[in-house]
C-alpha cells in the first residue's frame, strides 16, 4: 500500500499498541471493515410504518391462482 508517512505512524503505532505487527493489524481492520460492509448489504433496513407494512405483506396469504385449485381438485397420478 501507498501511503502518507503520517498515515504509516499512525498504523504502526495503533499495531505497537495492539500489541501486533502492521500485517497483522491491518488484515484485522480490513476484515472487521469487510465483514460489516458485508452485513449491511445484506441487511434491510426500513421506518417504523414500512417495516409494519412490509411484515404485513408477508404474512398475508395471496390468494391461491385458480389452475392451482383446478390442478389440486384433480386426483394424483400417484393414487392409482
Amino acid at each position: 500500500m501507498r501511503l502518507t508517512p503520517q498515515q504509516k505512524a499512525i498504523i504502526e503505532r495503533a499495531a505497537a499498541i495492539e500489541g501486533t505487527t502492521v500485517a497483522g493489524f491491518t488484515v484485522t481492520a480490513v476484515m472487521d471493515r469487510a465483514a460489516e460492509a458485508v452485513y449491511r448489504a445484506r441487511s434491510l433496513t426500513l421506518p417504523g410504518k414500512a417495516w409494519d407494512e412490509f411484515v404485513r405483506v408477508l404474512d398475508s396469504r395471496p390468494p391461491v391462482p385458480a389452475a392451482v385449485l383446478d390442478l389440486l381438485a384433480k386426483p394424483s397420478v400417484l393414487e392409482s
